[in-house]
C-alpha cells in the first residue's frame, strides 16, 4: 500500500518509459528509515515487470555486506552467481569481481531492459559502491535504470563521494519527506478499512509523518482491539488511549511482542543471517527441521514481521531485524554466532557467510575456529582481505607461536597477501615466519612471497639479499633452487656487470628439477637477454615457450600477465598484427579476469601497438582507461610517462597544442626520458618553429651512456632525427644518428630497422629512391605514420627532378595523415614542399565535422554498426580485440556525436543512413 507518493511514482513511470525507449538513467532516493524509500521502489518494480523489464534487486545488509559486491550479486540468479567469473588465485579478486560484474550488466541489457535497485546503499561494500558508480557513467549508453536508497545520516565517505559523482553525472536525486497531514489520514483510512475518527487521526499524526511509523502504530491498536468501527460508518478509538509509542522502534517493539513466544525463538537464529535468509541456513543455524519451523514462518508471514523475496525470506523492514537483535542479551550474542558458524560449517555453507558469524563474534573464537581459517586462508583473503586479516589476526592472538598451526596460518596468510597484492600484510607477515622457522619449504616460500614483494615495491637491493640468502639455506628442494635461481637472475639483469648466461644456467637448472614454474620464469628471464643480445627473435621464442609450460599455477598467473605483455610488444616489432591482436585480446581478457596490478601496463601496451597500427582513437581510448589504474607516481614513473607520453605524441600529430602541454606537464614524475616522452617532447618544439629544440631533444639519445636504454628503440626516431639534423646542417649529427642504426640492424636485421636504416641513409644523401624503398616497407606493413612521413620525405626529395611525382607522392602523404586525423603532419608536409615549388590545390587539413555520421573516426564507426546490430560491449571488444571499458568510449563518443540518447536511436540512425 503507496500513500502519498503519486509524484514520485509519475516520475518512476517516465523513467521507465525512457527505459523501454533504450535510454538509461540513474536514480537515488534519499529518506529516514521508514519514509518509505522501499515501498516506493517495490511499487515501481511491479510497473517495471509489466513493460518486460528484467528486474534485479538487492538489499545491503550490515551483517554480510562487507563481503566485495557480495550484495549486488544476490540480485542474481542461481545460474547466474553459479556462471560468474570465479575468484582468481592471484591479482585483485575485487577488481576482476567488479569488471565481470559490468561485463555481465552490458550482456543482460543487451537482451532486455534493465531496473538494477540496491536498497540500504549506506550499507553496501565499497566494491558494490564502486560497481554502481562505473554503472551511472555507463546507463546513458544502456537500457539501465539505476535506482539506489539510502538515509541521509550517517553519510559514510565511501557513500558520500559515491553521491557527489552521481549527482554530477546527472543522476536523479528524490527525497522522499514526511506525508502531509491529510496523506496520513488517507493512509489510515485505508488500513483499518474506513473513514478514520477524529481521535485515531489525532494519534496517527504523532507519527510525525512517517508511513512505517504510522503503519505500526495502526496495526497495533487493531491487534489490541482498540479501534472500533462506529455506525455511522467511521473507525475510531476506544477506551483512553491518549499517546503513541514513543518511538518506531517501541512501536515495532509492540509489534514482536505480539508473536508467540515459539516463533520469537525460531526468529532469533533468523536475525544472526541477516535481512534476508534461506530456510535452510535458518534450518542449519536452528537445530530444527524445515516442518519444524514451518509454522513459526507463517505466524511471522501473517504478523507482517517477514516477507517472500523470491525462494528466500526477508524481514519485513530492516529495523524488525534490528529489533529483535537487540532484544538478543549482548553476551549471548556472541556464542549464538560462533554457533551459528559452526551449524554452517556442518552443513558445507558458503565460507563468507560463516566467516560474517565469525566476524559478528567480536574476537570470541571456539576451538575449531583456527584450523578453519587456515584451511580457507587463501579464500577468504582473496575474497575480503580485511577481513581475513582481521579473523586470523584474532585466531594467532590465541595460539602460541611455539605452536605448528600459528606458523601455518601465518604463512598461508602471507602467500594469500602476495597472490592478491597485498604488500604490507605478506612482508609483515613472511618476514616473521623467516625469523623463527626452521622448515626449508617454509623459508622458500616466504623467500618467494617476500622477494616479489619487494620487487614489486621497488626495494631492489633488500630483495636480492631475501633470496641469496634462503639460496645458502641448507637442504633446499631443487625445485625451489629452480624458483629462487630464476628470481635472483630477475633481480639482477639491470646491472651493467650482469652475466648474461646466468638465466641460460637457471633454465637448465629448473628443467633438470622439471619444474614447471621455475622453467617459466627462468624463460622470462631469457627472453629479457635475448632482447639485450638483440636477439628479438630468440626472445620472442622463449616467451612463446614459456608460455606453453606455465600452465594455471597461482604463481604463475602474474608472469602469464607479463609473458603475454611481452608476446603482444615482440610480435608488433616484427609487424604482425594479426598475432599481436590475438595476443592483446588475450592479456586484456586475463588482466579484466584477473584484476592484476598490470592492468595500467596492460593497456598502455595495448596504446602503443594501436597507436603503431594507426588505430589512434582506440589508442587514445585505451590510455583513458589507463589513467584509472595508475599507481603512485613515484612507485612507478615509467607507466606515468609511457600513459601521458602516448596521449601526447598523439595529440602533437593531431595539433592539440593544449593537450600536449597537459599531458607533457603530468609526465614529469621524476625527470626521466622514457622513449615515447623523447617522440613527444619533440614534436610541439618543431610546431611551435624551434626545430633545434626539436633535434636538441633528440639529440639526447645519441649519448653513448644510454645506447643500453635505446638500442631496440632508436629505428623508431632515427629519420625524424636525421630530417632535423640535416635541415638544420648538422651532418655529423645526422651521419652518427645513422651509423648508430647501422649498428643496430647489423646485430638485429629486422624488416623494420633496415627500412628506417634505408630511410635515413636516403635523407643523408638526398637519395629520394632509398626512401620510396623504405615507403614501400611500411605500406605493405600496415604502419600509416612511418608511411606518411617516408612519403612527405621523398615527396620534399624529389620536388626539383620531378613536380608531377613529387605532387602525387605528397598528395598521397597527405591522405594517410588524414586517415590519421594527423593535422600537424598535413600542415608540415605543406609548408615544406612548398618551400620546393609543390603545392597542392587544396591546402590545410580537411576538417572532420563535429557532429553527424561524417564527425565519427574509423574506429567510431565499425563500433557503431556493431551497436546497430545489437552487440553488448563486450562482444564487441572480443570481435575488435578489444577492451569492454574502450568499447564503451567509443560508444560515448558516438552517442554525442549523433546527438543519440540510446543504443537504440544509434540503430535507428543507422537504419536511416543505409536505408
Amino acid at each position: 500500500m503507496l500513500v502519498g507518493r503519486a509524484a514520485e511514482l509519475d516520475l518512476f513511470r517516465a523513467l521507465l518509459r525512457d527505459l523501454v525507449a533504450g535510454r538509461g538513467r540513474s536514480l537515488l532516493i534519499e529518506g529516514e528509515p521508514g519514509i518509505g524509500k522501499s515501498s516506493l521502489v517495490t511499487a515501481g518494480f511491479g510497473l517495471a515487470a509489466t513493460l518486460g523489464c528484467r528486474v534485479l534487486l538487492a538489499g545491503a545488509d550490515e551483517l554480510v555486506s562487507r563481503f566485495p559486491l557480495r550484495t549486488l550479486l544476490d540480485a542474481l540468479t542461481p545460474e547466474e552467481r553459479e556462471n560468474f567469473t570465479p575468484c582468481p588465485a592471484a591479482g585483485d579478486p575485487v577488481l576482476a569481481g567488479v569488471e565481470s560484474f559490468l561485463a555481465l550488466i552490458d550482456r543482460l541489457c543487451a537482451k532486455s531492459p534493465v531496473v538494477l535497485a540496491l536498497d540500504d546503499l549506506h550499507w553496501a561494500d565499497e566494491a558494490s559502491l564502486l560497481v554502481w558508480g562505473r554503472l551511472s557513467r555507463a546507463v546513458d549508453q544502456l537500457p539501465l535504470l539505476l535506482v539506489g536508497t539510502a538515509r541521509p545520516v550517517p553519510r559514510r565517505t565511501q557513500l558520500a563521494e559515491l553521491r557527489r559523482t552521481l549527482t554530477a553525472q546527472g543522476t536523479t536525486l528524490m527525497r522522499l519527506r514526511e506525508l502531509p497531514a491529510g496523506q496520513v489520514d488517507e493512509l489510515v483510512d485505508a488500513l483499518v478499512g474506513a473513514p478514520s475518527g477524529p481521535r485515531l487521526r489525532a494519534m496517527a499524526g504523532q507519527a510525525g509523518g512517517n508511513p512505517l511509523y504510522v503503519r505500526e502504530l495502526v496495526d497495533a491498536l487493531v491487534r489490541e482491539n482498540r479501534v472500533e468501527h462506529e455506525d455511522a460508518g467511521f473507525a475510531e478509538l476506544t477506551g483512553d488511549v491518549e499517546r503513541a509509542p514513543e518511538s518506531l522502534g517501541r512501536a515495532i517493539a509492540d509489534r514482536l511482542a505480539f508473536l508467540s513466544d515459539p516463533t520469537v525463538q525460531d526468529l532469533r537464529p533468523a536475525v544472526l543471517l541477516g535481512t534476508e535468509f534461506s530456510v535452510a541456513d535458518l534450518s542449519a543455524v536452528s537445530g530444527r527441521s524445515l516442518s519444524e519451523l514451518a509454522e513459526g514462518i507463517e505466524e511471522a508471514l501473517t504478523a507482517g514481521v517477514l516477507a517472500e523475496r523470491g525462494d528466500r525470506f526477508a524481514f519485513r523492514h530492516p529495523l524488525i531485524r534490528q529489533a529483535l537483535y537487540a532484544a538478543i542479551p549482548t553476551a549471548l550474542r556472541s556464542v549464538m554466532h560462533q554457533d551459528a558458524a559452526y551449524a554452517l560449517v556442518r552443513t558445507n555453507g558458503p565460507v563468507e557467510r560463516i566467516a560474517a558469524q565469525l566476524l559478528a563474534a567480536r574476537g570470541d573464537m571456539a576451538d575449531w575456529v583456527p584450523a578453519w581459517l587456515s584451511e580457507h586462508a587463501i579464500f577468504l583473503t582473496q575474497q575480503a582481505s580485511q577481513i581475513a586479516e582481521q579473523l586470523m589476526g584474532w585466531a594467532l592472538e590465541r595460539i602460541p607461536e611455539d605452536v605448528e598451526l600459528h606458523e601455518k596460518l601465518e604463512s598461508q596468510l602471507a602467500v594469500a597477501a602476495y597472490l592478491s597484492g597485498n604488500r604490507k600484510l605478506c612482508e609483515r607477515l613472511a618476514r616473521k615466519v623467516l625469523a623463527r622457522t626452521g622448515d626449508p619449504d617454509q623459508v622458500a616460500r616466504m623467500t618467494f612471497a617476500l622477494a616479489s614483494t619487494l620487487q614489486r615495491s621497488r626495494q631492489f637491493a633488500a630483495a636480492r639479499d631475501t633470496v641469496d640468502s634462503a639460496l645458502r639455506y641448507p637442504e633446499l628442494s631443487q625445485v625451489w633452487q629452480a624458483r629462487l635461481l630464476a628470481m635472483s637472475v630477475r633481480l639482477r639483469r639491470t646491472g651493467r656487470r650482469f652475466d648474461d648466461s646466468a638465466a641460460d644456467k637457471a633454465l637448465a637448472h629448473a628443467e633438470l628439477a622439471e619444474d614447471k614454474v621455475g622453467i617459466g620464469y627462468a624463460l622470462h628471464e631469457v627472453s629479457v637477454v635475448r632482447l639485450r643480445q638483440r636477439d628479438t627473435a630468440g626472445a620472442l621464442r622463449a616467451v612463446r615457450r614459456a608460455l606453453e609450460v606455465i600452465g594455471e599455477d597461482p604463481y604463475t598467473l602474474d608472469l602469464r600477465q607479463l609473458l603475454l605483455i611481452n608476446r603482444t610488444a615482440l610480435t608488433a616489432l616484427y609487424d604482425d598484427w594479426d598475432e599481436t591482436r590475438r595476443s592483446l585480446r588475450a592479456a586484456i581478457t586475463l588482466a579484466e579476469r584477473t584484476g592484476t596490478p598490470r592492468l595500467c601496463t596492460v593497456y598502455t601496451t595495448a596504446a602503443d601497438c594501436l597507436c603503431a597500427m594507426g588505430e589512434w582513437d582506440d589508442a587514445m581510448a585505451a590510455m583513458e582507461v589507463a589513467v584509472d589504474y595508475l599507481p603512485d607516481p613515484d612507485a612507478w614513473p615509467e607507466l606515468w610517462e609511457r600513459v601521458y607520453g602516448i596521449k601526447a605524441f598523439i595529440a602533437g600529430h593531431r595539433d592539440d597544442v593544449a593537450a600536449v602541454a597537459a599531458d607533457l606537464a603530468r609526465s614529469k614524475v621524476r625527470g626521466s626520458d622514457s622513449i615515447l616522452l623523447v617522440r613527444a617532447r619533440a614534436t610541439p618544439e618543431e610546431r611551435a618553429g624551434r626545430p633545434e629544440r626539436a633535434l636538441a631533444v633528440l639529440k639526447e639519445t645519441l649519448d653513448p651512456d644510454r645506447t643500453d636504454k635505446y638500442q631496440n628503440w632508436r629505428h623508431r626516431w632515427s629519420p625524424l632525427l636525421v630530417r632535423l639534423a640535416v635541415e638544420l646542417g648538422e651532418f655529423d649529427t645526422a651521419v652518427t644518428a645513422t651509423e648508430l642504426l647501422a649498428y643496430e640492424v647489423e646485430l638485429e636485421p629486422t624488416p623494420h630497422k633496415v627500412a628506417a636504416l634505408r630511410w635515413c641513409r636516403g635523407l643523408l644523401a638526398g637519395d629520394h629512391s632509398q626512401v620510396v624503398q623504405a615507403a614501400e616497407y611500411f605500406r605493405e606493413a600496415k604502419r600509416p605514420l612511418e608511411l606518411g612521413n617516408c612519403l612527405e620525405d621523398a615527396a620534399v626529395l624529389m620536388a626539383g627532378l620531378d613536380r608531377a611525382t613529387a605532387l602525387a607522392t605528397l598528395t598521397e602523404a597527405v591522405d594517410v595523415y588524414l586517415s590519421l586525423g594527423a593535422t600537424w603532419d598535413v600542415m608540415r608536409a605543406d609548408s615544406r614542399a612548398r618551400k620546393h615549388g609543390v603545392r597542392r590545390g587544396q591546402r590545410g587539413p580537411r576538417n572532420r565535422p563535429e557532429t553527424g555520421w561524417d564527425a565519427l573516426t574509423g574506429a567510431e564507426l565499425k563500433v557503431a554498426v556493431l551497436v546497430a546490430d545489437g552487440l553488448s560491449n563486450p562482444d564487441i571488444a572480443a570481435q575488435l580485440f578489444l577492451s569492454r571499458r574502450t568499447v564503451q568510449t567509443h560508444v560515448s563518443h558516438i552517442l554525442a556525436k549523433l546527438g543519440a540518447r540510446s543504443r537504440v536511436e544509434i540503430a535507428r540512425l543507422s537504419v536511416e543512413r543505409s536505408g
